[in-house]
């Protein structure tokens, strides 16, 4: 595991990805070029002049250098996020705390034989774009199948990448999945609960598969309800939500 180190970083980069999901893009020091050690999947914190600290997902892979990218999205209400998003588009640097998170991957660590199953809600997908990037560019064929679930399509904000990474790649499959349908005009995609479409969807657990999960803890735990139904252990489903939220104890009836 690399340490925690507090990095500087200039702001290269703040753009809308959709309504409400803003990419921010920062570039380390070319003196931390060689120092910068993450893995895939983890997340930093970014350190805001008045001391307190915010955490995101690294959407980037560690393959692309000095060069970071983040997903925030704008929640309403919350001055906190405002301030966050605020600083991030006013300011030409920021320092930042990195890597965190105890769910990541190597490819170095990969074994051959793995099956793939990223399951990613709303802005939840950096995570799981920076380890797919960082299978996809150490030429990885283990087999990967990539589920973005949404509330409705534009929630899908970077919907033409897992499309682009499913029509260059022939081990790569993108399952979109829509849970209000009737408010996305036009959809022709998956619909219902992504945690539902990933048990429907899989009919063979062996031990080579590992699944991996970002977003709320409700999607989470509820995914791993359904894998369990289908033969999945728990040791199989990898998310950072286990860290801070916990899955509640199952109620045993007298």
């Amino acid at each position: 595991m690399f340490p925690v180190e507090k990095k500087h970083c200039d702001i290269t980069g703040f753009e809308a990805l959709n309504h409400d999901v803003f990419r921010v893009r920062l570039r380390l020091e070319s003196s931390d070029r060689e120092n910068m050690h993450y893995h895939a999947g983890q997340y930093l914190d970014i350190c805001l002049p008045d001391g307190k600290q915010a955490s995101f997902s690294i959407a980037s892979a560690p393959d692309q250098g000095r060069d970071l990218e983040l997903h925030i999205r704008q929640v309403p209400g919350s001055e906190f996020n405002a301030l966050i998003l605020d600083t991030l588009r006013s300011q030409s640097e920021i320092d930042v705390e990195l890597p965190k998170g105890k769910v990541h991957l190597s490819q170095a660590d990969v074994k051959p034989e793995t099956r793939f199953i990223f399951a990613a809600a709303s802005t939840g997908f950096a995570q799981i774009k920076s380890m797919v990037e960082h299978l996809l560019a150490n030429q990885a064929g283990n087999p990967i199948e990539i589920y973005w679930g949404a509330r409705v399509e534009a929630d899908i904000y970077l919907e033409k990448l897992p499309q682009q990474w499913a029509a260059e790649h022939a081990n790569v499959h993108f399952i979109p999945v829509v849970s209000e349908p009737e408010n996305s005009p036009g959809w022709q995609g998956r619909t219902g609960l992504m945690p539902d479409a990933i048990a429907e969807d899989l009919t063979d657990v062996d031990a080579d598969l590992a699944v991996y999960a970002c977003g709320s803890p409700g999607m989470v735990h509820a995914l791993v309800d359904r894998l369990e139904e289908k033969g999945v252990s728990e040791a199989q489903i990898h998310s950072d939500v286990f860290a801070w939220a916990p899955r509640p104890a199952k109620t045993t009836s007298a």
